[in-house]
């Protein structure tokens, strides 16, 4: 989480039950990936907080190891799991075809953003109590105008196939995307992708009760 080590280790351990209790009301295989978000963002945020224990010991090889990991998460990993994981759940011929050429482009812009990530030595610092990381090839002002392209097609990448699933209640979930997407974008730019990952892992939680809503519904047919 973006605002402290026992922040972010007390989301990842929430985050964690939430994820098990996720998976249990799972019915079929294909609901596998999507039902494992929360304990993903659950390891993501003990990434972070392992950032926020070290951040006193730059020189620290667990700073970096926390450092790169959840970065990897935040700029490659989601923009491929996202739309892959709703594309199993797809059963429409030209949604699932729609998906399925997001997921492309979520795997182009995410092999980019990683090597961004990978090609510099990143720093994470407590701004004003979230951390920054000085990803100075995303953030260079030179290329203001390409990294907000990134950023919206990031956007575009992760929430529409939500949007446009047959699975009705995903697209609450596809507009909690974007509205955190707004409020860590309005309010936190300094600090976006710590923020933005944050909101993204609480969001992550009200996938238990669409999953329990489905397995719910099943049982009554």
């Amino acid at each position: 989480m973006c605002f402290s080590a026992t922040a972010s280790f007390t989301a990842s351990l929430s985050l964690s039950v939430l994820g098990i209790a996720t998976l249990k009301q799972t019915t079929s295989k294909k609901q596998l990936l999507l039902a494992t978000f929360p304990l993903l963002f659950a390891t993501q945020q003990f990434f972070e907080g392992v950032v926020w224990l070290n951040l006193e010991d730059k020189s620290s090889p667990i700073y970096f190891i926390g450092i790169y990991v959840f970065l990897v998460f935040a700029t490659g990993f989601w923009l491929i799991f996202c739309p892959i994981s709703v594309y199993l759940l797809e059963d429409h011929p030209l949604r699932k075809k729609t998906i399925l050429g997001i997921a492309v482009i979520g795997a182009i812009l995410g092999i980019y953003l990683v090597s961004c990530v990978v090609r510099q030595e990143v720093m994470a610092t407590n701004n004003l109590g979230n951390l920054f990381y000085n990803l100075n090839l995303l953030y260079d002002f030179k290329f203001a105008f390409f990294y907000d392209i990134c950023k919206y097609l990031y956007l575009l990448v992760i929430s529409v196939p939500f949007l446009i699933s047959s699975q009705r209640l995903l697209a609450v979930f596809g507009i909690l995307i974007i509205f955190s997407f707004i409020l860590a974008d309005r309010f936190y730019q300094a600090t976006f992708i710590s923020v933005w990952c944050f909101f993204a892992a609480v969001i992550s939680s009200v996938l238990l009760f669409i999953f329990f809503d489905w397995k719910t519904a099943l049982s009554r047919n």
